[in-house]
């Protein structure tokens, strides 16, 4: 007698609501940084544009003067336009791809602000890192993972971590590592409410990581304070 063919199993919507807030609480921690690189360059320019239209009102201003403060706003403006085009990264439904190093190298550069606030140090990733293939391409939603990987250690290690440092591990793999005890250690302990917007939401937790990950194909080993998040190959 023939087996019975189930019927495919629907997706589990709250599965998809709880991967969606995962993904939103990363977002959550990287769009202070994301704010303050906009926000930066346009208070900036609005300043440009406003001693601009004073001189030319003045008629105190020549023309070569008048163009050299239009090209100083508009670098300001293509500054602001570069970091507006950042936030597609945040799209899980684009299918851009970029390298390894441009991908890990963003992480670094949102994670470091909040956490030299906690005390923890991150370099800037070298233009140059051994290891990752500078002409392969990968998915943009590693940079999720990997900013993952980096607040479970800087949030969920006890004590908290002096440096966090990135290396590859592998042309498709990323090692995330914790060391050293951060000097602030003893006084977020006491008045956690210096830790700073990091603090808000809840740490992210090993479990949690790994849920981040689940649906984005992508595999996360943790050994103590190092964590590996490797991608699929294609």
């Amino acid at each position: 007698m023939p087996s019975k063919k189930h019927p495919p199993t629907a997706p589990d919507p709250t599965q998809g609501l709880v991967d969606a807030g995962l993904q939103h609480a990363i977002l959550m921690r990287a769009i202070p940084v994301l704010r303050h690189d906009v926000a930066g360059p346009l208070s900036v320019m609005r300043m440009g544009t406003m001693l601009l239209k004073r001189r030319l009102a003045k008629g105190d201003m020549t023309p070569e003067q008048a163009v050299e403060r239009v090209e100083q706003i508009e670098e300001q403006l293509g500054e602001i336009a570069h970091h507006i085009r950042r936030l597609r990264l945040w799209d899980l439904q684009i299918n851009d791809r970029h390298t390894v190093r441009a991908l890990v190298a963003e992480a670094v550069e949102l994670a470091r602000p909040a956490l030299m606030v906690r005390g923890t140090e991150m370099e800037p990733l070298p233009p140059q890192v051994p290891g990752w293939n500078e002409e392969m391409q990968v998915p943009h939603t590693l940079l999720y993972v990997v900013l993952g990987a980096i607040y479970h250690l800087a949030e969920h290690t006890s004590p908290l971590p002096a440096h966090i440092h990135i290396e590859p591990a592998g042309m498709l793999g990323v090692r995330v590592r914790a060391s050293g005890t951060s000097t602030a250690t003893a006084l977020l302990a006491d008045n956690p409410a210096q830790a700073g917007p990091m603090a808000q939401p809840p740490a992210m937790d090993m479990a949690a990581l790994l849920q981040l990950a689940k649906p984005l194909s992508v595999e996360v080993q943790a050994a103590g304070s190092e964590i590996t998040v490797t991608l699929p190959k294609a």
